[in-house]
């Protein structure tokens, strides 16, 4: 039997009054607002205007390089599952070089940048990077927040020595880069030698151990592979190339995960890859932008770039035992740009023999 209560009307009215003032609420958190209002807000309700915007947009796109960023993004879209999340992947370069023209042309499309910290400050040099705060900033040392606060520098790469423990024994394979010159080494070392991720090993090895080291390595008979460095690091798992002087950490550590038999050192102070977030100056989505940028530097997306994909977190509350103790951030020097065409002179110098 179904008890049907009686109707009250005035108990109706206040319900619906109810319910329009909270849908009011909601249209006031949602209210149009600029680009760097919304970047800079820093009231209570943050979090509460930005998915009332964000459901409005309903979408986000990021410009980033490679696929390092599509479990986080996968964890993104679980919290948020009222935003489509897409990517524009592609090298450092062409992805600067589209935002140009894209701005030049009045396209504004691309809403948050994931790039390494000479993208950002080829982005930052063209103004096309717009100031944000995030309650997440306050968990990065100062150092790793960008001019006027446009960008946090959140990850970090190291290129270092990756080997086959089958191939070579821990304890047999080198230490300190002084060891690569042994005469037992020569022929049997590896550089993943695309043209700028060699010039930057290069950059870092001259500024370490002297230009003179780096032509004396020349000697050594280093086989060149014209391959990305994932795909070097893939011969480190399978042996055929047994011992690699500038493996990324985080492709050793996601063989290491797999179960191949690899290990990765550094030799010394070692080139560190950074990379951060940032937001265009002009974000088509704003609100999604930066409920995005909040989530990339939160701790539970740090943990799977950290625990998922062997980077190591900038959080000031997390820490890598096995990070480099003397790391060289290049892409922020600010001679960056002529120092980079010195190490690619210097890298076809000592190794010009060709690649495989």
């Amino acid at each position: 039997m179904v008890i049907r209560q009686p109707f009250d009307r005035r108990t109706a009215l206040k319900l619906f009054g109810s319910l329009i003032a909270a849908a009011d609420a909601t249209a006031a958190l949602a209210a149009d607002r600029t680009a760097d209002e919304i970047a800079s807000y820093r009231g209570a309700d943050r979090q509460k205007m930005l998915e009332a915007g964000a459901r409005k947009e309903g979408a986000c796109l990021v410009y980033t390089v490679g696929s390092q960023i599509d479990p986080v993004l996968a964890a993104f879209r679980a919290k948020y599952p009222f935003l489509t999340v897409r990517t524009l992947k592609d090298d450092i370069p062409r992805v600067v070089q589209r935002v140009v023209q894209e701005y030049r042309t009045g396209i504004h499309e691309v809403d948050a940048f994931e790039l390494n910290d000479y993208a950002l400050e080829l982005l930052l040099g063209q103004k096309l990077l717009l100031p944000f705060w995030s309650p997440e900033s306050i968990n990065f040392d100062s150092d790793a927040l960008g001019p006027g606060n446009c960008w946090v520098l959140m990850r970090q790469d190291f290129a270092g020595l990756g080997f086959n423990t089958r191939a070579v024994a821990p304890d047999a394979a080198p230490h300190v880069y002084a060891d690569l010159l042994e005469p037992k080494w020569k022929g049997k070392m590896a550089l993943a030698a695309r043209p700028s991720s060699l010039a930057l090993w290069v950059g870092a090895l001259a500024k370490s151990e002297g230009e003179a080291f780096v032509r004396k390595l020349g000697t050594q008979e280093v086989r060149l592979y014209d391959i990305g460095g994932a795909a070097v690091d893939g011969l480190v798992a399978s042996g055929e190339a047994p011992l690699v002087l500038d493996s990324r950490r985080s492709h050793i550590y996601a063989h290491q995960r797999a179960g191949a038999p690899v290990q990765w050192r550094a030799l010394g102070p070692t080139y560190a890859a950074v990379s951060g977030v940032a937001l265009p100056s002009k974000p088509a989505r704003p609100y999604s932008a930066m409920l995005l940028i909040d989530f990339l530097l939160s701790k539970q997306a740090q943990r799977i770039y950290a625990e998922n994909l062997g980077y190591v977190s900038m959080r000031k509350d997390m820490s890598a035992p096995d990070a480099p103790a003397h790391k060289l951030y290049l892409g922020l020097d600010p001679d960056f740009a002529a120092d980079y065409r010195q190490w690619s002179a210097l890298a076809h110098a000592a190794f010009e023999r060709g690649s495989l």
